[in-house]
This record gives C-alpha cells, structure tokens and sequence, in this order.
C-alpha cells in the first residue's frame, strides 16, 4: 500500500497509479543504494518523454516557426534550472527518498536531484498510463510557460522579444503582467499594466486595451534591460 504522502504526489502528476511501486521508484535517488533501484532509469525514459510532448505543443501552437524558433521555445522550457523551479514550487523535495549518508551530508535535496525526480515521475507516468497520461501531466506542469510564449517579429512584438530575452538569461522563467487599476468611464477605459520577472517590477505600461497595455509595459521592461524595442 502506497503511503498517503506520496498518493499526493497525484494532484501533481495528475494521475492515479495503476503500479504504485513506479510511483516510489520514481521518488528514489540512487544515494539509497536499494535492492529495487533507483530513478535513475526513469529518469531517462522522462526526459525523452517530456522533449517530445513540448516539442509536438509547440509544433502544433506555432504553425509557422522555424525549426530554430521552436528549437529556442523548446530549450527555455525543458531545460535544467527551469524544471527544478517547477519540482520546488510544487514540494517535490519533501517527498524525494535519498539515503542517510547523502542526507547528512546535505540536508535538502540539489536541484539537480528534483530535476532527476520531476524527470522520473514522468517516466513513470508514461509507463503506467501511457503518451496521454504524461501529456496531461507535462501540460499541467508548464502550461503557464507554453501560454506565456509570443513569436517575435522585431519591434512590432515588445511582448514577444521579452519572451525571448527571459528565456535566454532566466531559463525559461515567464514574466508576469499585472493588471493595475483602470482610469476613465467605462466607454473610454484607460489601462494600465506592471510586468515583472523574477519577482522583480521591470516596467509599467498603459494603453486603450489590456493587449495594449501590456505591449507597452513590456517595452518599458526592455528599455530597462536595455534591449532594443
């Protein structure tokens, strides 16, 4: 019987384990030296798994971008630092078995160690319940960075080269827009939006539209970063 810890692991990978020994194969590092194994192999089969589901989102999402353009989409989702943010957000760290010499040694798992086990679980997903259960458990997890992506085309897509500059020098991480109160009556709205990454404000934008405004923050945010709008 799998421990009710690890069943809640499932509001994660939104899936219910038919083999719930994949499940806790998964959640151990190879420091605890069992006759069972490790993750190790699972973490393999995920990392495969997980490039060909965002890979296949994004070719179907961007009919029209190139092969560099999604190689670049891509790499900003599935790369290291970008997979361990999203193994931390969701506590991945407390359910992760690593031997007590490792622990002793270091008391909280290394990112690199969550990016293993978020890589893991997906390996396991798949093994148990198939492409469609891995896809809707990868979706979960990166949706918010799939739906933040806007293809650039110069300085007509301030949004877009934001998107793009994040990618490149914060692994991935999204900016987040900020609606900020709106001014004027209703049949003439004013609005004004805050971007931020990072937890750090980057600019303030205004405009007659939400789109507008937030087209208009990004610029700001680029003038900061002191990248060409």
């Amino acid at each position: 019987m799998i421990p009710s810890t690890l069943r809640s692991l499932e509001s994660i990978t939104r899936h219910t384990f038919a083999d719930t020994s994949l499940l806790e194969l998964a959640l151990t590092h190879s420091s605890c030296s069992l006759p069972t194994g490790d993750n190790q192999r699972l973490e393999f089969l995920g990392d495969a798994v997980l490039d060909l589901i965002i890979a296949e989102t994004l070719f179907a999402r961007f009919p029209l971008a190139d092969e560099g353009t999604l190689d670049r989409c891509r790499a900003g989702i599935v790369n290291g630092k970008s997979l361990a943010r999203v193994a931390v957000s969701k506590g991945l760290a407390a359910h992760l078995q690593v031997g007590e010499a490792h622990r002793q040694h270091r008391a909280e798992p290394s990112h690199a160690m969550l990016e293993d086990a978020l890589e893991a679980l997906i390996g396991a997903v798949f093994l148990d319940g198939g492409i469609e259960a891995a896809q809707q458990m990868i979706l979960h997890l990166f949706c918010d960075q799939i739906e933040a992506i806007e293809l650039g085309k110069g300085s007509q897509n301030p949004k877009g080269q934001l998107q793009e500059w994040s990618q490149k020098h914060h692994d991935g991480e999204v900016p987040r827009y900020e609606e900020l109160p709106a001014e004027g009556p209703d049949h003439n709205r004013h609005y004004s939006t805050a971007v931020s990454l990072g937890g750090q404000e980057l600019g303030r934008g205004s405009g007659s539209s939400k789109k507008a405004a937030e087209a208009d923050a990004a610029k700001a945010a680029l003038k900061t970063l002191n990248c060409k709008a």
